[in-house]
C-alpha cells in the first residue's frame, strides 16, 4: 500500500511456495487500484539446475536477483537445494543511469530461459480471463473455493491478487513511450481488468469473503524453525566498463565517430598516416583504448532459520556453477564476481555450528560478514527519541511511565565464537555499506537520545523549566477528585497504550493497541496493529527462558479483540499469535479472539502457512468468536452472504457460547460488541465486569449515539480522538471523531472516567486538547501505565508533558535548520 501511494505502478514480489496463498488472505484490507502486484513463487529446482547456470528471478539494468531456495527439510536429494525454474521472470526497466555505460552481468545461458518482459505482461493480461477447467467449476450450484486443488487452485489464487491490484501492467507501446519512442495514447478504458464484461474486477470480487483453496505445505506448516521453508537471495549488480583514455585514442589517430563504436564494444579499422605520410591500414580493439573492466559486486543475503538448512545451502554453493565462482579464494574468480558483503541471518546454533562457520570461510578473505543472530545480538532501543521522553516522564512518576526493557550485552558474545572469517560484523540499526565505491559496513552518526542517559553514563537532561512544570503537576496530582469514591470498583485495572497513532506509525507514536490488565484474571487486547509484539517486549522485558516478561503476559492473554479489518488495527494479530504458540511454558487457558469475520477467516487460511495454535487439541489454543454475534442488537448481514466452508464461528450461537466461557474466564458479567458509525464494519465493545465496573472501547468512528446507549455508566470509556476540534469537517470525512467529540459522547454516557486514543500523525508528538472543562479526561501516551484511579493524575500531569516534549520540538527544529542551513551553502 505504501508503494501504491508512492505512484510505483507495477510491482513484482519474489518469495517461496505459499506466496500467492498469503497475498491472497489479504484480500479483504489490503488492495490498491493504482497498482499491478506479480508474485513470483520460487519452486523446488529441477535436475538440470546442477548442469545450468541459474535463471534469475528479477532482472533490470542495475540489479539481477536469483533465489536459492532451501526446504524445510534436508533432502536425500542435493539438487534440491538448488535455485528452480520460475515460470514469470519479469524485467522491470529502471529510469536511474550511471555515468558509464554498462554491459549486461551476468550473461545468461542460451539453454535457459530469459527473462522477458513482453513475454511477461502478455502472460498477465491473456489470464485475465478465467480458464475452461475453472469456469466449469465455478458455474456448478454447489461450488466452493475451498474444495480446488492443482492448476485450478493456483488460478484462483491468481484471480484474487488480481482483484486486489487490477491495473493492467504497461502495454508494449507504453513502454516505447518511456523510452521515448512514439507511442499511442491509451485510453484509461482499455487499460482495466478485462475481466467478465469488461469490469475492471473480476467476477471473484463476489466471492471474496469465501475461504481460498487449503494450501497444503509440502511437510507440516510447524512452528519449529527447522520446519521453514525458506528462500537466500544473491543480488548481482553490473559490470562497469573500464575508463576511456583519450590520450591512448589520441595517440592511435582514433577520431570522433570512431570512438563512439570502440566504447560500444566494437574493434574499427581505419586509414591513418605513418611517418612517410603514405596511408596505413590501421585495427583498434576496446581493450586498446579501455581500462579493465570493473567486476560486478555482488551482495548475498541468507536466511538460515536452523542448522538443519546449513547442508542444502552448501549444496548449492558446491554445485551450482555461478554460485560455485562466488563461494572461491580463487583470483580469476573474484575477478569475475566480486563478493562484497554477506548477511547472515542466522536462527538458533546456526552460526556456531562447524559446518557454518567452514562455510563462511570458503568465500575470499575480502568478503564482509553482517551476520544477524539473536544469540550474539544485544537488544538496544532502536527509537531512542521515544526512549529519551520515557526517561523524562519517567523522573515525573516512575510508576505510570516505566523504562522502556533494553539489554546492551548479548546471551552469547560474538568473540566467543571461535573459526569465524576475518572480517564479521553484528548487524544492527543504521548500519550502512556502500557497494560502489566499494566501502566496509560502517555505523551511521546518528544521535542516541536514550541509552547513555539509560546506564547514567549520563545525567537525564531535564530543565529548570521541566523540573518546575513536573513540580507543579505532581502538586495538582495530589488534590482528591471530589466525584471519585476510595472504594469505587475498577479502579485497580490498568491500561497500557500500547500504540496511539492512526493509520500509520509516527516518531514518538505506534499504531493502535491498547492493553486492559484485570488483576487476578488476565489480560484484554484492544486491538494489534503492526508492531504490537515489539511494543509489548519493549513494556515487559525478554526472557529466553519463557519464564517471565512478555511470555509470562501471553500466557495471560485471554482475549484479543479488533474491531475492524483496517490495516492499523490488527495487522499484528498474526505475530502475536505465532509467539504465542512458541511458548516453552504452555498457556492453562485458551485465548479468545473476537472480530468480525473476515479477520477471522485470514486467520484460518494463515494457519495453512504457519501454525497459529487455532482450536488446538488441548483446549487451549486460539479459539474464534464472532463479533457480530454478541452485537448488543441484530448485526448487518455480510455482503452476498458467506457459506460456512470449514469456518465453524459462523455458527452464531456457538460464538456466545464460546464468549460465555470466555466471560467466565475473565470475570466478566459480559462482553457485548456495538456497532459504530466507519467507513467500514466496524465494531466497538463494552467489557462488563462482575466486581460491577465496565470498559467501553470506541474503536474508529464518528460520535455515535450507539456508544451511549449501549455504555451507560462506563466506569472507563477509551475513546479515539483523530483529530483536533479545528478539524471538524475532516473528521467526519474520514469517520473519525473530534476530541471534543469525544468528551461529548463520554459526557452523555456519563463515563466516570476519559481516555482518548488514535490521533492523527499531523500531531506527532503531544495532540492539541483544551484544559478548561473540568470532565475526568486524559490523553493516552504508548507505553504508559494507567490505573483506572489515576486518570485524573495523568490529566495533571498534562502540562508537564507537554512542556518535555516542547523542548524536544524546539531542540528538533534547531537541528532542522541548522541542517537547512547547509543544504544551501
Amino acid at each position: 500500500m505504501f508503494l501504491a501511494d508512492a505512484s510505483i505502478g507495477n510491482l513484482h514480489v519474489a518469495g517461496p511456495r505459499g506466496l500467492s496463498h498469503y497475498l491472497a488472505t489479504l484480500r479483504t484490507f489490503l488492495w490498491r487500484d493504482s497498482m499491478s502486484l506479480n508474485p513470483i513463487e520460487v519452486d523446488p529446482p529441477v535436475a538440470t539446475a546442477l548442469v545450468h547456470e541459474p535463471t534469475p528471478i528479477f532482472k533490470d539494468e542495475n540489479i539481477t536477483v536469483f533465489g536459492i531456495h532451501l526446504p524445510p527439510q534436508s533432502p536425500a536429494d542435493p539438487v534440491s537445494a538448488l535455485e528452480s525454474n520460475t515460470s514469470n521472470m519479469p524485467e522491470e526497466p529502471s529510469t536511474s543511469r550511471s555515468k558509464r555505460k554498462r554491459s549486461p552481468s551476468p550473461k545468461s545461458s542460451s539453454k535457459r530461459q530469459q527473462v522477458d518482459e513482453t513475454a511477461s505482461d502478455s502472460a498477465n493480461t491473456s489470464n485475465s480471463f478465467m480458464s475452461t477447467s475453472l469456469q466449469g467449476s465455478f458455474n456448478k450450484s454447489n461450488f466452493s473455493p475451498y474444495a480446488l486443488i492443482g492448476d485450478d487452485a493456483k488460478e484462483w489464487l491468481r484471480l484474487t491478487i488480481e482483484n486486489m491490484f487490477p491495473k493492467m501492467p504497461p502495454t508494449p507501446d507504453e513502454k516505447k513511450g518511456r523510452k521515448g519512442k512514439k507511442a499511442k495514447k491509451v485510453e484509461e478504458s482499455e487499460t482495466v481488468q478485462p475481466g467478465f464484461g469488461g469490469a475492471r474486477h473480476n467476477k471473484l470480487v463476489w466471492h471474496k469473503e469465501r475461504q481460498l483453496p487449503k494450501f497444503v505445505p509440502s511437510i507440516s506448516n510447524s512452528s519449529d524453525p527447522a520446519m521453514r521453508e525458506t528462500l537466500c537471495y544473491v543480488v548481482v549488480g553490473p559490470r562497469y566498463r573500464g575508463r576511456f583514455d583519450p590520450e591512448k585514442a589520441e595517440a592511435l589517430g582514433l577520431e570522433k565517430q570512431n570512438r563512439a563504436k570502440v566504447c560500444k564494444g566494437e574493434t574499427v579499422t581505419f586509414k591513418v598516416p605513418d611517418e612517410k605520410g603514405n596511408m596505413i591500414e590501421r585495427t583498434v580493439r576496446p581493450e586498446d583504448v579501455i581500462g579493465a573492466s570493473e567486476p560486478p559486486q555482488v551482495i548475498l543475503i541468507l536466511d538460515v532459520p536452523s542448522p538443519a538448512h546449513i547442508p542444502d545451502l552448501t549444496t548449492a554453493f558446491e554445485t551450482n556453477p555461478l554460485y560455485s565462482r562466488l563461494h572461491s579464494k580463487k583470483i580469476e574468480d573474484k575477478n569475475e564476481y566480486s563478493v562484497h558483503v554477506i548477511y547472515h541471518m542466522c536462527g538458533p546454533r546456526v552460526l556456531e555450528d562447524p559446518r557454518y562457520k567452514s562455510f563462511m570461510n570458503g568465500f575470499a578473505d575480502s568478503v564482509h560478514h553482517v551476520v544477524a543472530s539473536r544469540e550474539h545480538a544485544p537488544d538496544p532501543l532502536t527509537f531512542t527519541s521515544v526512549g529519551g521522553i520515557q526517561l523524562k516522564l519517567n523522573k515525573l512518576d516512575s510508576d505510570m511511565f516505566p523504562i522502556p526493557y533494553y539489554r546492551l550485552k548479548p546471551e552469547k558474545e560474538l568473540s566467543s565464537v571461535s573459526g569465524l572469517p576475518p572480517s564479521v560484523t553484528l548487524m544492527q540499526a543504521n548500519l550502512h555499506t556502500d557497494c560502489r565505491p566499494v566501502k566496509p559496513p560502517q555505523l551511521l552518526d546518528v544521535t542516541d537520545n536514550f541509552h547513555p542517559y539509560a546506564t547514567g553514563e549520563k545525567s537525564i537532561p531535564l530543565s529548570k523549566p521541566v523540573l518546575g512544570a513536573f513540580r507543579r503537576s505532581r502538586s495538582r496530582s495530589r488534590s482528591p477528585s471530589p466525584s471519585r469514591a476510595a472504594n469505587e470498583p475498577g479502579q485497580d485495572v490498568v491500561v497500557v497504550p500500547l500504540g496511539t497513532s492512526s493509520a500509520a506509525p509516527s516518531k514518538y507514536r505506534n499504531v493502535s493497541s491498547t492493553l486492559i490488565q484485570i488483576p487476578n484474571y488476565g489480560n484484554i487486547l484492544l486491538d494489534a496493529g503492526e508492531g504490537t509484539w515489539g511494543q509489548l517486549i519493549r513494556f515487559y522485558g525478554d526472557d529466553p527462558d519463557h519464564k517471565s516478561g512478555v511470555w509470562e503476559f501471553l500466557r495471560n492473554l485471554k482475549c484479543i479483540f479488533v474491531s475492524h479489518a483496517h490495516g492499523d488495527h490488527h495487522i499484528g494479530l498474526i505475530k502475536l499469535l505465532a509467539m504465542r504458540k512458541q511458548l516453552r511454558v504452555p498457556p492453562t487457558s485458551p485465548l479468545w479472539v473476537v472480530s468480525l469475520h473476515p479477520i477471522l477467516l485470514y486467520l484460518q487460511e494463515f494457519s495453512d502457512l504457519e501454525d497459529l495454535g487455532l482450536n488446538s487439541p488441548d483446549g487451549n489454543g486460539v479459539i474464534p468468536v464472532l463479533s457480530d454475534a454478541l452485537s448488543w442488537r441484530p448485526a448487518r448481514k455480510y455482503l452476498g452472504g458467506v457459506a460456512s466452508e470449514n469456518q465453524p464461528w459462523l455458527d452464531q450461537n456457538k460464538s456466545r457460547a464460546l464468549a460465555r466461557d470466555m466471560c467466565e474466564s475473565l470475570g466478566l458479567s459480559d462482553f457485548v460488541t456495538v456497532d459504530v458509525d466507519h467507513k467500514v464494519r466496524c465494531y466497538g465493545s463494552v467489557i462488563k465486569h462482575k466486581d460491577n465496573w465496565s470498559i467501553v472501547f470506541s474503536a474508529d468512528t464518528k460520535p455515535t449515539n450507539n456508544l451511549v446507549r449501549a455504555g451507560e455508566g462506563a466506569t472507563l470509556l477509551i475513546h479515539e480522538a483523530t483529530m483536533g476540534d479545528d478539524q471538524a469537517d475532516a473528521a467526519k470525512e474520514k469517520a473519525h471523531s473530534t476530541f471534543g467529540q469525544a468528551i461529548e459522547i463520554g459526557r452523555k454516557m456519563e463515563a466516570k472516567n476519559i481516555l482518548l486514543t488514535h490521533f492523527s500523525a499531523r500531531y506527532p508528538r503531544l495532540p492539541p486538547a483544551s484544559m478548561q472543562d473540568n470532565t475526568t479526561w486524559a490523553v493516552a501516551l504508548d507505553h504508559a501505565k494507567i490505573r483506572i484511579a489515576d486518570i485524573p493524575k495523568l490529566r495533571a500531569y498534562i502540562p508537564a508533558i507537554k512542556r518535555c516534549f516542547q523542548e524536544i520540538e524546539d531542540d528538533e527544529d534547531e537541528v532542522e535548520t541548522q541542517n537547512t542551513a547547509t543544504w544551501g551553502d
